[in-house]
């Protein structure tokens, strides 16, 4: 039978790695709520003359 190969071992990531992994973490999801802000604005300004404009 043949051995498993084995796995590096990862060293922990030190307080200086995390805090940086978290910011840009944040930077991340605040860059992607303002891209889906931005979209539900666009689609509303291009669709509201539209929506009025319809016969009743």
């Amino acid at each position: 039978m043949s051995e498993a190969p084995k796995r590096p071992v990862q060293a922990a990531f030190s307080p200086e790695d995390m805090a940086r992994r978290n910011r840009r973490s944040v930077a991340l999801a605040l860059v992607l709520a303002g891209l889906a802000v931005f979209f539900f604005v666009v689609t509303l300004v291009k669709t509201a003359p539209a929506i009025l404009n319809r016969p009743l």
